[in-house]
């Protein structure tokens, strides 16, 4: 129960270290490899899920927000070649 308390700051944590992996990195080491990038969408799945199952508060909510556009990027990204393939 006291571990829930902080998982919303670990969630933005995680965000910040996506936002350091995915875009300040690359342009210091011109571009990221296959295990980069498997880093950052881990990044993006780690924080979203640290932010659902963290307490319930403003803090919260803020880490959901902040976390939920990556998710939705990932999933057009994934569902982009599905349509793509159906039209």
């Amino acid at each position: 129960m006291l571990l829930k308390r902080y998982l919303s700051i670990v969630s933005l944590l995680l965000f910040s270290l996506f936002i350091i992996f995915a875009y300040i990195t690359p342009i210091t080491v011109n571009g990221t490899s296959e295990t980069g990038d498997i880093v950052i969408i881990s990044l993006i799945i780690a924080s979203f899920l640290t932010a659902f199952f963290s307490q319930k508060g403003k803090l919260r909510t803020f880490a959901l927000i902040v976390s939920l556009f990556p998710v939705l990027f990932l999933i057009g990204l994934i569902l982009l070649p599905i349509f793509h393939l159906l039209s």
